[in-house]
């Protein structure tokens, strides 16, 4: 439209040069006075200044357009369409001093010009003079009592002022003759809110409610206005009336949902959820974000877990191809342990979406809970592939390849995925922890040790690598006082460990303090329910050690029955002697 308005504003001073001009006669500059002949040569230079400054601001050459207009107005002060051109170029300039001048020069030029009145008093609101612009829409508005345009940009200036009453005046003789409207309204509404008049601020909602008696968006804006106002019995009705105007209507049992929270009737307002969950026409996002917000609000309730579990499968029967849905369901399952469900759903998320990592996380980590480190090698071969940069999947595939026996592969996964880890110490010592594990079970001594140190530096209070350390190397007689000194921390940070007692156990026995042992024997087996064939066997040879060998022989007895006893239990029990 502005672009519209410039070339009719070319042409109109176009035209005008050409009507205001003085034709020469058929003699030409003979036949007239050298001073008319002057003239006719000005208004015919001015002409082209006017036309060759329009084109230079229709190719967006500002600069020379500016320069143009100005030798227009210091030829011809009293071109208005020049100056009104100016106005225009010094506002894109961000200048609105220059601007406001030019837009006066032309208003005064022509006063009855609409554009130049309109195009000033914005500049005058727009830079802080309201009083000035507030004038200008007075006498529009004399001129053309009928146009709603100049009575609310009137309006805006008594707010400006500072004169919410005047504004409202407007408003007012505007209703009475366009009728009750859904903006006139709202405009008084936030008026009377901001002058603290919620009585008056409610009655233009409910005017607006009557006359828009089948609006359901008008009425849940009342409804809410009612809950704010503390009129709870209003409100419930208000959306009772909803639910019968608009049966369809998505929001609804959102809404009332909301209400019944707020009335403290958790279990109205849970059902509430389920039906707006289920309307199919309440889209999916909107659904996660009422869940995640409403029930950060209500985390005492003692039937959440169930709730939040029953409204995520509503969303994901009613959006069953929708990810993020799904993705929520898992999420849910998984808080409620149900892992199998959960992965099933995170595998259709996958197949809806694969490139969404959280969602491969998850099921890797169902997969290691659930210990079928068959798929968890499988998938998190997939995810490594998907997301290269990202440690965990290496982890996991390292991790199950352990469980599988495959110690190579568990190595090589391992030591590629550490190198990813950034800024996680914890996570770099559990990466470290694992290959030494996988290492040891190669018969890689030295470099399972190293792997340990490794793991040790990221994270000096690991207490899992604390002990396999020290277990490893009194296996081997190695480092003994080393080996008594992190098992001593790793039972420090995490007492009560029946594995953990039985190492430092262990590692007391092959230093040949075999009664300490025998104390530390007797708790892992006390702290271990049911006691493993490894704990049961040493507790034995202790015994043994010292000279209680019929108690040595039960225990190795118990030893064989809980079964993984060493390779030398048999022997033990055969000849009734400690082998090593």
């Amino acid at each position: 439209m502005h672009y519209y308005r410039i070339i009719a504003l070319i042409l109109i001073s176009f035209l005008s040069f050409r009507l205001n001009a003085q034709e020469l006669p058929e003699g030409g500059e003979d036949s007239i006075s050298k001073e008319d002949a002057r003239l006719y040569r000005e208004q015919q230079k001015a002409r082209n200044l006017f036309f060759e400054a329009n084109k230079a601001k229709l190719t967006g050459n500002a600069e020379r357009a500016l320069e143009l207009f100005n030798e227009c107005v210091n030829q011809d002060p009293l071109n208005d369409a020049a100056w009104y051109e100016l106005a225009q170029l010094y506002f894109q300039k961000n200048n609105p001093e220059k601007s406001i001048e030019s837009a006066r020069k032309a208003y005064e030029i022509s006063p009855d010009n609409t554009w130049y009145s309109l195009t000033l008093a914005s500049l005058y609101a727009n830079n802080n003079q309201p009083e000035q612009a507030g004038l200008i829409y007075e006498k529009l508005l004399l001129s053309d009592p009928q146009n709603t345009e100049y009575a609310i940009e009137l309006a805006n200036i008594w707010l400006q002022l500072n004169k919410p009453a005047e504004a409202i005046k407007i408003y007012d003789q505007l209703e009475s003759r366009l009728g009750i409207n859904e903006d006139l309204s709202m405009r008084k509404h936030r008026i009377y809110l901001a002058t603290g008049k919620s009585k008056k601020a409610l009655e233009e909602l409910e005017k607006l409610a009557e006359a828009n008696a089948w609006d359901s968006r008008i009425l849940s804006m009342l409804a809410e206005y009612y809950l704010l106002q503390g009129k709870s019995d209003e409100a419930l009705a208000t959306y009772k009336k909803i639910q019968l105007v608009d049966p369809d209507n998505a929001y609804i049992n959102i809404s009332l949902a909301d209400y019944y929270r707020q009335q403290g009737d958790l279990e109205k307002a849970t059902e509430s959820l389920k039906a707006g969950f289920a309307n199919p026409y309440l889209d999916a996002d909107t659904k996660i974000q009422v869940m995640m917000s409403y029930y950060s609000q209500v985390k005492d309730y003692d039937g959440i877990e169930d709730d939040v579990l029953e409204l995520s499968e509503i969303l994901a029967e009613i959006h069953p191809n929708d990810p993020r849905a799904l993705m929520l369901r898992g999420e849910m399952l998984m808080m409620s342990d149900e892992y199998g469900e959960a992965r099933e759903m995170f595998r259709k998320v996958n197949q809806l979406d694969p490139g969404k990592y959280q969602v491969w996380e998850n099921l890797l980590r169902t997969n290691a809970i659930l210990e079928d480190y068959g798929q968890l090698a499988l998938e998190s071969l997939q995810a490594s592939e998907l997301f290269p940069m990202q440690p965990m999947p290496y982890y996991f595939n390292g991790f199950s390849n352990y469980m599988l026996k495959n110690y190579e592969m568990a190595v090589q996964s391992l030591t590629n995925g550490v190198k990813l880890v950034a800024g996680d110490n914890r996570l770099i010592s559990d990466f470290y922890s694992m290959i030494g594990d996988a290492h040891h079970a190669l018969g890689n001594h030295a470099e399972s040790f190293s792997a340990y140190e490794s793991s040790l530096k990221a994270n000096s209070e690991n207490a899992l690598v604390l002990n396999n350390y020290a277990y490893y190397l009194s296996l081997r007689k190695e480092n003994l006082e080393k080996a008594k000194e992190m098992s001593e921390k790793a039972n420090r940070l995490v007492p009560g460990n029946a594995s953990y007692l039985d190492t430092y156990a262990w590692v007391l026995y092959q230093i040949g303090d075999y009664n300490s042992a025998l104390i530390y024997a007797e708790q892992a087996l006390k702290a271990d329910g049911s006691a493993s064939a490894v704990v049961m066997e040493h507790y034995g040879d202790i015994l043994f050690r010292l000279g209680r060998n019929n108690k040595a022989i039960d225990a190795w007895e118990k030893a064989r029955a809980a079964g993984e006893g060493s390779a030398l239990l048999e022997q033990k029990l055969k000849d009734g002697k400690l082998y090593e």
